[in-house]
């Protein structure tokens, strides 16, 4: 059973601070005479190993003897040990018995994480209402996380009906907790415009407060604000600084971002190797546009001495994760023979794929591969309806070539390929 992150999170944890401030010694000492704080503090310590050898079965033990004098902490640890099959075997139903019971003692993380349980089904019926209720319960004490799930549930209109403005509501009131993941998902709903009013400078502002903390998306993100002046002055040295910062921490798209801005010389000297660097980096972690950057990059024989075998390898990494420029990018190695052995029938099968996610070099090329009858059988309609629709996305060469293609084809086949091209919709 997979258990979402906002469970872990708030897992074996809720020491107390004068507990945590107590020597090992006098924390087992006060917990075997009795005191079910103790118990408790002498449970997490054997979850977590914290200054004795980990034992999970003992921890739960602990948090057992700690129940029976009332103490709803123990009552949450233990719904999470059954949550998760810590020191006993996982029983969600068990789990959700604790974690109810201290739910209804005003046990805020056990709210939370049972509102989870509502969510998912686990250990339960399914009832995203019931979880809805859990999750409101935990926000309006103040927990930042249920705050968040509470805003996406308004967003997604899942349990309750849908509505932005309350969910946006909510985002800001986990934000101004300090919680990073709000504050992103804030910045970028506002920035977005996402079903509420755009709002630029507070979308900044957000971002402003991730990137204080170090946070790479939010430095990228607000580095990408300084790139376009989007409410904040336009600055490219300070957009190039900050996507370093985001770039060195590892982060595979700001690495793309950075490396984007050597190749035109935004803020930075223009360096087609330092591109290529960065593009490289990003691409060893899987990121699909950095792969097909560097594809591209080897294929024209950009900052780096043209190789269309690495191309198409690049080309097909990025490609094998569906994502319809690399698609179009390896159908035309494969259409040429360059860096593959030839095979117009793959051709004909990535720009299809690229095609059906709406990629329009991918539309214009298979509508080319109709026309012509190369790799498939030639059939002007599905020609067409290729050709408009690339059109129809501003490719101007399909837009040229539309009434060129239409002037060979008879009027009723116009009509049909219009048809196919009006109940045509992307793949997912």
């Amino acid at each position: 059973m997979k258990i979402p992150l906002i469970v872990l999170l708030a897992g074996f944890s809720g020491l107390a601070a004068p507990l945590q401030a107590k020597s090992l010694k006098e924390t087992r000492t006060a917990a075997e005479q009795g005191d079910p704080e103790a118990q408790c503090a002498m449970g997490l310590r054997c979850a977590k190993g914290n200054g004795v050898r980990q034992d999970e079965a003992e921890a739960v033990e602990w948090f057992r003897k700690a129940i029976t004098k009332g103490h709803v902490e123990a009552q949450r640890q233990l719904g999470m040990c059954y949550l998760l099959g810590k020191g006993v075997p996982q029983d969600a139903a068990e789990a959700v018995k604790w974690l109810r019971l201290a739910a209804a003692q005003d046990h805020v993380a056990a709210m939370k994480q049972l509102g989870v349980c509502y969510t998912l089904g686990s250990g339960v019926t399914k009832d995203l209402a019931e979880g809805v209720k859990w999750l409101r319960q935990a926000a309006e004490h103040g927990d930042a996380d249920a705050q968040m799930e509470l805003g996406l549930a308004y967003f997604d209109g899942e349990g309750v009906a849908q509505d932005a403005a309350e969910a946006v509501k909510w985002f800001r009131k986990a934000a101004e907790q300090g919680d990073l993941n709000a504050q992103k998902l804030l910045g970028t709903t506002l920035l977005q415009g996402l079903r509420v009013p755009q709002d630029l400078r507070e979308a900044v502002k957000w971002f402003r407060k991730a990137a204080e903390k170090g946070d790479p998306e939010g430095q990228m993100m607000l580095g990408l604000a300084h790139t376009a002046g989007t409410g904040v002055p336009l600055d490219l040295k300070m957009a190039a600084a900050l996507l370093r910062k985001a770039a060195d921490q590892g982060y595979a798209p700001a690495q793309l971002e950075l490396g984007m801005s050597y190749m035109i010389g935004s803020g930075v000297p223009q360096d087609a190797a330092q591109a290529l660097s960065w593009f490289h980096k990003a691409a060893e972690q899987g990121n699909p546009q950095a792969q097909t950057k560097l594809a591209a990059a080897y294929f024209e024989g950009t900052g780096v001495e043209r190789n269309t075998a690495e191309a198409a390898a690049w080309f097909r990494k990025a490609a094998d994760q569906n994502y319809p420029l690399a698609q179009f990018g390896l159908g035309g190695c494969y259409l040429r023979g360059e860096g593959v052995t030839q095979n117009v029938a793959e051709a004909v099968r990535l720009f299809r794929a690229a095609a059906d996610q709406g990629n329009s070099d991918g539309q214009f090329a298979l509508s080319m591969m109709y026309e012509k009858g190369e790799g498939v059988d030639k059939q002007l309609v599905q020609a067409l309806k290729w050709c408009r629709l690339a059109s129809r996305q501003g490719h101007e060469i399909a837009f040229l070539h539309q009434a060129t293609l239409e002037a060979s084809m008879t009027r009723e086949q116009v009509i049909e390929a219009v048809r196919l091209e009006h109940e045509w919709r992307p793949s997912k």
